[in-house]
């Protein structure tokens, strides 16, 4: 089981256009695998995807097997699990793939005004999103002492060599949000370097759409519908959407949460409050060139809400498809960005 199990583990899905492409049809080659508590499918379009398929698949396990390595909190020798065990405050050596995520996620933390902290992980165990069951809530003393234990102003970077340190020694980092993503763009880049030039690569619901697929269109993909029974098997669209040489990542409450006392709780926690967020948003989908960022920036406006999202969204450029509770139904928000983008199919 690995750290990304918090989020929805399908937020996208692939329609039958993707299923039509297999190993035996228009020289596509499709490969696949767990990884990351959830599953990873790639489908490679041209009439060399199957050269050294065996190897190519080794390759991609090999290069996922080093990113969890790396970030997952999952594994408890992992370079995150022993740095958030660290009790000093010197520098602690990490590589400089571990390095380049943590300063993409300070970047998001300062972008978003603290809405996206990497350091949050003290609530994420608190409120029961980690590795530990929950059977109660936790007292506003806990929250309180929980809330003293982050704050990315206590974490810091050496470039060379690559490296942290923290103020506090109880301070830990959780990367869930943002490392999926990563591992989606080094499987594109790992197929770019190869030469190929058509594939789709998706991770737990994640995706990157390089080219086109066998039909020699844009890769065609859906959004899925917020569903209350969180059932992966009853996913159903609620909107398709055309991608090519971009990513696409959502963030959702519908599938990570328990129920206390009649209440719901969900996984999306505001750093500021220490508690899950509230708000009207079920989903919220970006669509950019960098499945990180996507990650990244899905997971800030889940936690800002649909009108301060929105605004952000607008702010930064970026492409959302939202979907908000309303009146006991769903409602659809999509920004100029995202609209315009899918004009071009």
């Amino acid at each position: 089981m690995s750290f990304f199990c918090r989020k929805s583990l399908l937020s996208l899905f692939l329609l039958l256009i993707l299923s039509a492409c297999n190993n035996n049809q228009n020289g596509s080659l499709k490969l696949s695998g767990s990884t990351m508590g959830t599953t990873y499918n790639i489908t490679i379009v041209g009439k060399k995807s199957h050269l050294n398929a065996e190897q190519l698949q080794g390759e991609i396990e090999a290069r996922l097997a080093t990113i969890n390595q790396e970030m997952s909190t999952y594994i408890d020798d992992s370079e995150i699990s022993r740095f958030n065990q660290y009790a000093r405050s010197d520098w602690f050596p990490i590589s400089g793939e571990f390095l380049a995520v943590v300063q993409t996620a300070i970047k998001a933390h300062q972008l978003s005004g603290g809405a996206f902290d990497p350091t949050i992980y003290p609530l994420v165990d608190l409120w029961g999103f980690a590795k530990h069951i929950k059977v109660s809530l936790p007292s506003d003393t806990d929250i309180q002492i929980a809330l003293k234990q982050i704050g990315l102003q206590h974490l810091k970077t050496r470039q060379s060599p690559p490296a942290l340190s923290k103020d506090i020694v109880s301070l830990s980092l959780d990367l869930s949000a943002i490392a999926k993503g990563y591992g989606v763009d080094a499987l594109a880049k790992l197929l770019s370097n190869k030469g190929f030039k058509n594939y789709l690569v998706e991770i737990g619901g994640e995706v990157y759409a390089a080219g086109k697929n066998a039909n020699k269109k844009p890769w065609h993909i859906a959004i899925e519908k917020p569903d209350s029974n969180h059932l992966i098997q009853s996913a159903k669209p609620i909107q398709g959407l055309y991608l090519q040489d971009q990513s696409v990542a959502t963030s959702g409450n519908y599938r990570n949460f328990y129920e206390y006392a009649g209440k719901r709780y969900a996984h999306t926690l505001d750093p500021n409050t220490g508690r899950p967020a509230e708000n009207t948003l079920a989903s919220v989908t970006v669509i950019h060139a960098s499945n990180m960022w996507a990650d990244a920036m899905a997971t800030t406006m889940m936690v800002m809400g649909a009108k301060q999202g929105l605004a952000f969204a607008n702010k930064e450029k970026l492409a959302v498809f939202m979907v908000i509770h309303h009146e006991g139904n769903y409602k659809v928000i999509t920004n100029a960005y995202f609209n315009n983008l899918q004009k071009r199919f």
